[in-house]
Order: C-alpha cells, then structure tokens, then sequence
C-alpha cells in the first residue's frame, strides 16, 4: 500500500509496452449506530476476476464484500468521485473528511485484451449524514447487489480483498486512538467587511428632536389638545426665539 498519487486515469494502454493506467476513488462510511461504530459495506453484482486475490478461486460466485468506489470521471478529482460514489453504491448522503490513503496494486484482465492493469484507488473518510443505505438507483443494481452497515471493529474481516482490509484497519485506527479527527470541520463563516443595512421593518425608530416625537413614535400634541381628554389648554403666548 502506497500513499501517493496515481496516474492519469485512462482505459486504454497508454504505455509502450501497452500497461493501462487506472484510477479510482472511494470511501470509508462511519455510523455511529447504538453505542456501536459501523460501517457501510457493499457486495458488487460485477466482479473482475484478478489475479490480485488469489481468494477468487476458492470463493463462491457473489460473495465479494468491499467498500463503495468507482473510477475517477473526466472532469473530477479524486474527491468529487469519492463522493459520487458513495451515494451512487450506497444510496446514503455522507461528509468527506480527510484523506485516509491511496493504494496501488496491479492486475489482469480476464476480458477483452487481457491487459495488464496498474491502478491507484484513493480512499477517504466519511461520516454518514442521511439516508437509508442500500436504496440506490434502479441503474445501479447492475453493479451493487447489495449495501449494508457492519461493525466497524469485525468489518476487516468481512472484505475481500486485502488492500481495502488495510485501509479498513486504518479507520479503526483512528477511532480508536483519535476520535477528535471524527469531528466535522465547522462551516465557514462569512468574510467580515461593511456593515450591511437591515431592511427598515427591522431596524428600530430613531430617537426624535425634544419636542418633536414622544416615546411611542406619535406627533406630539400641540398646544391646545388634551391629553387623555383630562389636559388643559395651554394658553401661554409663544416667546420669541423660543420653544413654544
């Protein structure tokens, strides 16, 4: 297992000695279900019989287990197709965290040309947002029989394939030695700049002028009006230059 990037992803030889260079992506979902850390595995309904697990010949048909992953589209990084992947295998919406790996391992195909594959998968961490696993489009049930949560401490046992193993135990790793890098990073908040005004049903009356306005925002009465109908008339005559 190596942690680097792979090569450009292609389908076709793109070396002289006719090598086909693959990348992939996918992820690790966690869910905290019942005290219990799991973790979202899939069974494919395509499997491609390498010759990197020598487990392929002594199993039956359709008992692969791995993690959700797919290859990389023109157009993606390896994240965006970590992502798309995950909902498209699983049918469950999850935030990507970090990084956990990238492993690299070569096959043959058994169809086709028999090519010889060189492929780089990058793996990252996830933590389940919403969703219920396994309901994935009509599309995608040619490729996923099924999905389903497992224990994540019993799950290395499950996979099949011992490159997704080790990334797995990664995981455990983490959850158990380092349970603050499961924290969600906080939402970005907006950059500070100038005060933007608030619209004018928000904003409160303005102190008036002595005089002018009371405390309730109605005009004054002038000279002359009652207040509460029990006042008297002012009949004080205005002083020139001076409040009335």
């Amino acid at each position: 297992m190596q942690d680097a990037d792979g090569p450009p992803a292609t389908g076709e030889p793109n070396s002289p000695d006719g090598v086909v260079y693959e990348i992939s992506a996918g992820g690790v979902v966690l869910r905290h279900i019942r005290g219990t850390w799991q973790v979202a595995l899939i069974e494919p309904n395509i499997i491609n019989a390498d010759t990197i697990t020598r487990r392929a010949k002594a199993r039956p048909a359709g008992t692969v287990f791995a993690l959700p992953k797919g290859g990389v589209d023109e157009g993606e990084t390896p994240e965006q197709s970590a992502v798309r992947e995950v909902n498209e295998e699983t049918g469950v919406r999850a935030q990507c965290l970090f990084r956990l790996t990238t492993i690299r391992y070569a096959y043959q195909r058994s169809w086709g040309g028999r090519e010889q594959v060189h492929k780089s998968v990058c793996f990252y961490l996830f933590l389940y947002q919403s969703g219920r696993l396994g309901q994935i489009r009509a599309d995608m049930r040619d490729e996923v029989r099924k999905a389903f949560w497992f224990p994540l401490e019993k799950a290395h046992h499950k996979l099949t394939y011992r490159g997704e193993r080790e990334v797995l135990k990664m995981a455990q790793k983490i959850v158990r030695e380092h349970p603050e890098r499961l924290t969600p990073p906080a939402p970005p908040q907006p950059a500070s700049g100038p005060a933007v005004a608030r619209p004018v049903a928000q904003q409160r009356p303005l102190m008036s002028p002595v005089g002018s306005f009371p405390r309730h925002g109605t005009p004054n009465r002038g000279a002359g009006q009652r207040r509460g109908g029990q006042g008297r008339r002012d009949s004080r005559p205005n002083r020139p230059g001076g409040r009335t």
